[in-house]
């Protein structure tokens, strides 16, 4: 049987016993509106909050930004996909719940009980939103409780990128989302990703795969600025990735068909 058609039918076999299974009281729109509150409502507090902030404290935003990069790196590659002493539970619910239920062909979709699959779970958001309290506070003490409350800000504004962006990765055949700049690598990235053969070593940005290009789990053969905008190309694609993924080791032939086979896996 051809490789990808028995990902796929173990994905669909998957999906449908997961669906069954789903608890009567568990409702995708709660899940989707405990994230969107817990972090818009942390957001919109610490911008209430602010009292006449200085261009100083606001650039406190960008060391936040650049450690929530690699805190999703970091927590996706180490926790999620390795099975550890004290994470093992998240490691099992990521690997063999959301990557069996999203293989690279089967990304979409549908309806509110596969939001259970999709979105991170409840404590996720809580979680990553509680790495900056103790910045905050230290800012907040020795600087000022402005700079505390960006910090703040800054990590619950990237949670929400963060799961818009995975998100916008499980939506395929979107012409519009395949041209936006930046968008469309995460979006090509996400896809690799999801490959059974690569997820445990490429592409573990969620959103902007800064520290896939400077750690080396990128799929791409590129620096930092050439992998951003790398958009939806297969072209500089590593010849190892290729060939597990579309079995061809050819550069140029590696390409196409790579290209082509995304562009199947997206329409369906």
């Amino acid at each position: 049987m051809d490789k990808d058609l028995h990902i796929e039918e173990r994905s669909r076999a998957f999906r449908d016993e997961y669906v069954a299974t789903t608890p009567r009281w568990y409702r995708g729109e709660l899940h989707l509106a405990f994230t969107l509150l817990f972090t818009g409502g942390v957001f919109a507090y610490c911008l209430w909050s602010l009292d006449h902030p200085t261009l100083a404290e606001w650039l406190a935003i960008v060391p936040m930004l650049l450690f929530g990069n690699w805190a999703e790196w970091a927590a996706h590659r180490y926790l999620l996909h390795r099975p550890t002493r004290w994470f093992k539970a998240v490691y099992k619910r990521h690997v063999a719940v959301h990557h069996l239920f999203f293989a690279h062909n089967t990304l979409e979709y549908r309806g509110q009980k596969h939001w259970r699959a999709l979105l991170f779970p409840p404590f996720a958001p809580v979680l990553f939103v509680g790495t900056a309290l103790l910045p905050a506070l230290l800012l907040g003490h020795f600087w000022s409780r402005n700079a505390g409350y960006i910090v703040v800000l800054a990590m619950a504004g990237y949670y929400l990128m963060y799961e818009g962006l995975h998100t916008l990765s499980h939506v395929v055949d979107s012409p519009l989302l395949d041209a936006l700049p930046l968008v469309n690598t995460v979006r090509r990235m996400h896809v690799i990703h999801h490959h059974p053969e690569l997820m445990g070593t490429r592409n573990f940005n969620l959103t902007f795969p800064i520290c896939d290009a400077l750690f080396g789990t990128s799929d791409l053969d590129k620096g930092l600025f050439g992998t951003l905008f790398n958009g939806m190309s297969h072209a500089a694609m590593k010849s190892e990735d290729r060939r597990r993924m579309f079995g061809d080791d050819s550069s140029t032939q590696g390409a196409r068909s790579g290209e082509q086979s995304a562009d199947a896996a997206a329409s369906r």
